[in-house]
């Protein structure tokens, strides 16, 4: 029941027309697609130069991603 009413909340607030919310959907599909291409960059880098390079790509992508994340939850709880 709670997961249940938990789920439509979640629904509710990402479909929201609002344009807070239709920003913050906007930049969180951004930073996915980000950080997908980002481990996609660090899986087939082969120039051992460019490792550390991809390595920072991935760790700035996942945290721009999960921060991201956070604010929606946070605005959703509010």
């Amino acid at each position: 029941m709670i997961v249940e009413r938990f789920k439509d909340l979640v629904y509710e607030y990402w479909n929201s027309s609002s344009e807070e919310t239709v920003r913050l959907r906007e930049e969180i599909e951004d930073a996915k697609k980000d950080w997908i291409c980002a481990q996609n960059y660090f899986q087939n880098v082969t120039d051992p130069d460019l490792i550390d390079h991809a390595i920072y790509m991935l760790e700035a992508a996942e945290a721009k991603y999960t921060y991201l994340l956070k604010q929606a939850r946070n605005s959703m709880i509010r």
